[in-house]
């Protein structure tokens, strides 16, 4: 195992290695607390972003809601569900039961956004289910619905570069400190 001084000067020397080491953390950080609270809150998709007005007062654009997998025999009317969209699997909804009823063996939930002046037109069978509401973080996911688009992409491309800039900066000062 090498010293811990030989991979400072490693480190020091090497800018290239700092920016990346920098956001292998960065990802991991990231997406591996995502992955711990998908085990334990049972959902694919623990933490999502509120991004329609169908359910002001109760959830507001930008909020993020914390999601948990439950047994759909265990949702009563009144309920805040997620569950994949009846007519588009990939697009999630936060919707509230209304009622619940059963054909041939298939759980059903009627939902209705809060804002919305009737019921949705569909019924959800209970394998669109992706889990129950449990808490937000009001407004904190503005920024990544911002983040979602042209913005975000050139921000964090920005972002990139300044971090690349300033290790690059660094290490042409310290070498010609070196030098003199």
């Amino acid at each position: 195992m090498p010293e811990k001084s030989s991979v400072r000067k490693f480190f020091k020397k090497n800018p290239a290695a700092r920016v990346i080491v920098l956001i292998l953390i960065l990802f991991v950080a990231t997406y591996g607390s995502v992955e711990v609270l998908k085990i334990v809150l049972n959902t694919e998709s623990p933490l999502m972003v509120v991004s329609s007005g169908s359910m002001i007062p109760t959830l507001n654009v930008g909020d993020i809601i914390l999601v948990r997998g439950v047994d759909p025999s265990t949702i009563t009317v009144g309920t805040i569900i997620i569950f994949h969209s009846p007519y588009d699997y990939q697009m999630p909804i936060v919707h509230r039961v209304m009622s619940i009823s059963n054909d041939a063996g298939t759980v059903y939930f009627q939902t209705k956004g809060d804002n919305n002046p009737g019921p949705d037109g569909w019924n959800v069978p209970a394998q669109n289910l992706m889990g129950i509401y449990v808490a937000k973080l009001p407004y904190v996911g503005l920024i990544s619905l911002e983040l979602r688009g042209p913005l975000g992409a050139t921000l964090i491309i920005l972002l990139v570069a300044l971090i690349i800039a300033i290790e690059y900066s660094e290490s042409k000062h310290e070498s010609k400190g070196k030098k003199s």
